[in-house]
């Protein structure tokens, strides 16, 4: 059996990128398991596609390759990782997007066998002439020595840690999802004494979930991420209060 292949990438679905990408896989590997992991990350947001990673790797069975996308220099000189876990591969630009990957990097590679890739490589589309091939090959067996040589240097991304001071615990929002909720780098230790959270002027009442709150009312509780999220029951949060990546959140 073939490993599974799970794609991340910031083109969304109304061209034909994703498709192009698993049709290069599966000429590699016809037997692939193609999971779509999430195509809506907001355009060149690096940091978006790490917390995505992060939230979602551990959920998948061993072996499986994490290919992603999401590529401000895209045919510049940055390099192309593999890299592997315990558990899962992982191809990535070095930009950072592999720092928050929650367990620990046994072994890191830079793409460098060009014999590997397609014949003719695009300065715009690499997921399809690079990440795609490769992807293919390593779900059919393909041995990692072959890619490239080890590194240690790649580039790392710093988590945000909350700043804990006398007056309580500053956090911010990192990401927001379609439905307009904001997740921020806030756990439930950070929150043990708290009745409210306070972020763009409002104070946010702690909720277990969202039935707690009444249609329209804004609200904080813990997501399935782990992390505090702010939302508004069956509304749009960061849209109501203008809010979004980098704002402090207070507890």
């Amino acid at each position: 059996m073939s490993a599974p292949i799970a794609i991340l990438t910031d083109f969304g679905q109304h061209d034909a990128y994703v498709g192009v990408m698993k049709g290069v896989i599966l000429s590699f590997c016809p037997a692939a398991v193609i999971v779509d992991l999430c195509h809506e990350i907001p355009p060149q947001e690096v940091a978006a596609a790490a917390f995505a990673l992060r939230a979602s790797a551990a959920y998948f069975p061993k072996g499986t390759v994490f290919v992603c996308v999401v590529d401000p220099g895209v045919g510049s000189q940055r390099r192309i990782l593999w890299a592997r876990t315990a558990r899962h591969q992982f191809l990535a630009p070095d930009n950072g997007l592999l720092s928050w990957v929650p367990t620990p990097f046994r072994e890191i590679r830079a793409l460098e066998n060009s014999k590997l890739w397609l014949s003719a490589v695009s300065a715009t589309f690499q997921g399809r002439d690079i990440f795609a091939p490769v992807a293919g090959r390593l779900a059919a067996g393909l041995k990692p020595s072959a890619l490239g040589p080890r590194i240690t240097d790649f580039q790392r991304r710093p988590f945000p840690q909350p700043r804990c001071g006398k007056k309580g615990v500053r956090g911010e929002i990192l990401v927001v999802d379609r439905f307009g909720n904001a997740a921020t780098n806030l756990l439930p230790e950070h929150l043990k004494s708290c009745r409210y959270v306070f972020c763009k002027g409002r104070r946010l009442p702690l909720r277990r979930h969202y039935a707690q709150a009444q249609p329209k009312e804004p609200l904080a509780l813990i997501g399935s991420a782990g992390f505090l999220e702010l939302s508004i029951r069956n509304g749009d949060f960061c849209r109501a209060f203008k809010a979004g990546p980098g704002d402090s959140v207070n507890a």
